[in-house]
């Protein structure tokens, strides 16, 4: 004779065959760009891979130090940080949910029981006893995840932790690439400002031989106008660079984790760029890929709605945990440890949506899209890395070419105002003459010194573009939170 329950058990698993059409993937689908070897045609970069500090190729120490003190200490950088927290603390309730489950449970009251019903019913009265009822209880539930879903869930959440691992270092590649950038800006913008304060003195000097020939008879009212243009013209120059110098200072105390009033010393008292005279090493396109955090993001993304699809393919099929408990139940407290109070049960316990399935097949197809997506986002993320890099350099190789026109025709100014000071020397040139002269020097030192910053800042641009300065960044410590009262809240509120 076989079991009452073996007919509905059959019933289950026929049902289940016919509700599992759809079945989950087992990896993510594979990105549909091509990674090209060579990522620039330019003679201003090689294929050798670049160093993870690539900072240190400006051989500057205290450079150094300011982007190692802002890897520990920037506030975006330990947001980053606490994201990953989160994430990781999702990824251990997940796994969490493998094993079983426990619940304990106590209580004290006054009314009746199922029990006293059953008893006054049993008795043939409708009187029930009522009173105290003190009563503890525990239970055990264990999902034996047949179908997957559970692991599914895992997998979801351990490429969502990956995720945000990965976006963390997405964070230190641009605080490293700050501190470098506003750093040489500083650099850059102090530079201009001295060689803005020369032009300036020149100017000056030109004004005042203008008039001294105007009272000698000399020379002409509209010369000394024209002297007056050039001094406000060089004078007006000047503020802007102090406060776009000013601007870089103040933004790197805020990216090493200072207030803006803290500057680096060392920062402020640099007044000339370093330089790197090689070129830069690029590496090939899996390198890139493997260096950019953003991809591998996207790709950590992408597998983490792949293993949605699973979680949403195991509703399709019953949840079957194994379920016990025990409870006593007793109206005084001394009766909680009679045997005659307990209660338990044990044994398989399912959860099932079928027959009506559509929902299901619903948050089914909502998976796949959300893969597809992925997907997308995937290849648009690997397609801009390659063209950031692409373009950044490029856009470095112009810049020096561009500095390269510059630095020559300033050498040639520099021997052109030689030679003129000579001639003036053998009174062989006028004073006017001599002075043009050093102010056409002075306007291509200028030229030259925006057109250095210009290199520096595509530089820059191009080590951010390769996703470097995370590999071996140190570890971001979290301050403990502090609960004491200010003396002045930021809120205006003491609570």
């Amino acid at each position: 004779m076989s079991h009452p329950s073996s007919g509905l058990i059959a019933a289950i698993l026929s049902a289940s065959l016919l509700a599992g059409c759809a079945t989950a993937p087992g990896t993510p689908p594979r990105s549909t760009v091509a990674i090209p070897g060579q990522l620039a045609d330019s003679e201003a970069v090689r294929s050798d891979a670049p160093p993870s500090n690539w900072w240190r190729l400006y051989n500057e120490p205290a450079l150094d130090v300011l982007v190692e003190e802002a890897l520990t200490n920037n506030r975006d950088l330990r947001a980053a940080s606490a994201n990953l927290l989160q994430a990781r603390s999702i990824l251990s309730e997940a796994r969490g949910e493998l094993w079983p489950a426990t619940n304990l449970s106590g209580g004290a009251g006054e009314g009746s029981t199922l029990e006293d019903q059953i008893a006054a019913a049993s008795e043939g009265t409708d009187k029930i006893r009522t009173g105290p009822r003190f009563d503890i209880g525990t239970s055990v539930s264990w999902e034996l995840d047949l179908f997957g879903r559970l692991r599914s869930t895992v997998k979801a959440a351990e490429a969502d932790a990956q995720a945000s691992a990965a976006l963390e270092d997405g964070v230190r590649v641009a605080v490293a690439a700050g501190v470098t950038g506003t750093w040489l800006d500083a650099c850059g913008y102090a530079h201009r400002a001295d060689v803005a304060r020369q032009s300036l003195a020149l100017a000056q000097r030109g004004l005042d031989l203008a008039e001294r020939l105007l009272a000698a008879g000399s020379g002409l009212p509209v010369d000394v106008l024209r002297a007056e243009v050039l001094v406000g013209q060089a004078s007006a120059t000047i503020p802007m660079l102090d406060a776009k110098r000013h601007d870089a200072l103040t933004e790197l105390a805020v990216l090493t984790g200072r207030p803006p009033a803290e500057v680096p010393s060392a920062a402020a008292a640099c007044r000339r760029l370093p330089a790197i005279t090689t070129p830069l090493p690029i590496g090939n396109g899996l390198t890139l890929l493997r260096r950019r955090p953003d991809v591998r993001a996207a790709e950590r993304k992408l597998a983490a709605n792949t293993a949605r699809i699973g979680v949403a393919v195991a509703d399709l099929y019953p949840r079957i945990s194994l379920d016990g408990g025990a409870a006593l139940s007793s109206p005084t407290v001394g009766g909680i440890a009679s045997r005659n109070n307990l209660v338990w049960r044990v044994g398989p316990l399912l959860s099932w949506s079928f027959p009506n399935v559509s929902a299901v097949h619903a948050r089914i197809r909502y998976a796949q899209a959300g893969e597809a997506a992925g997907l997308a986002d995937f290849d648009a993320t690997i397609l801009r890395a390659l063209k950031e890099v692409n373009q950044t350099a490029e856009d470095y190789g112009a810049a020096l070419r561009r500095q390269g026109d510059l630095r020559a025709a300033a050498d040639h100014s520099a021997r052109a105002d030689r030679l003129m000071q000579i001639q003036r020397s053998a009174g062989a040139a006028t004073a006017l003459e001599a002075l043009d002269a050093e102010r056409a020097d002075i306007d291509a030192q200028a030229a030259l010194a925006a057109a250095d910053s210009d290199v520096t800042t595509t530089q820059v641009a191009l080590f951010k573009a390769l996703g470097g300065g995370w590999e071996n960044a140190p570890a971001v410590v979290l301050p403990s939170p502090q609960r004491t009262a200010p003396v002045a809240s930021v809120t205006g509120s003491s609570k």
